[in-house]
């Protein structure tokens, strides 16, 4: 099973504005400093940023959870493995992530790497991943992250 593969989305920019309204307009998480992990409601997304929810349908993706990564330091998301049961997740760039690098490790060996994350990933949460600046110089970096009923495992093969 592969890392990660890219998830083609044609209106990556609407959706990745319209997560940000939401969070400015129905979160406190702009200008948080608590770093890492920040579940939202993802009903309540969904109904926020419809493209995000048309996007989820045509691939036939039923949204379980979202969650919205806060990052400003090579610790905020040091590797790590997920919780399962989750396997495959989606990642989706919000604001900020030129100049960062999402990798993945099998021992002490980076196997899997993609740098500005600028399109949606599919990626295996099993595999220990990080989140690490390489030349970042706006902060925070911010990606909504979705767990599925249905995950896109498929994806990954």
């Amino acid at each position: 099973m592969k890392c990660y593969a890219k998830f083609p989305c044609d209106n990556m920019q609407a959706i990745s504005d319209g997560i940000y309204n939401y969070l400015e307009t129905k979160t406190q998480l702009i200008g948080i400093k608590e770093f890492g992990w920040h579940f939202v409601d993802c009903n309540a997304l969904l109904d926020h940023v419809p493209e995000l929810m048309i996007f989820f349908k045509t691939h036939k993706l039923m949204p379980r959870h979202a969650a919205i990564t806060v990052v400003e330091t090579n610790h905020d998301l040091s590797r790590h493995i997920d919780e399962l049961p989750v396997v495959a997740k989606i990642n989706m760039p919000v604001r900020n992530t030129h100049g960062w690098a999402n990798r993945w490790y099998v021992d002490t060996t980076m196997v899997a790497e993609i740098l500005d994350l600028d399109c949606p990933i599919v990626f295996n949460s099993q595999i220990e991943h990080s989140v690490e600046r390489t030349t970042a110089d706006i902060f925070p970096r911010l990606v909504a992250s979705f767990t599925f009923h249905n995950e896109p495992i498929h994806l990954l093969t």
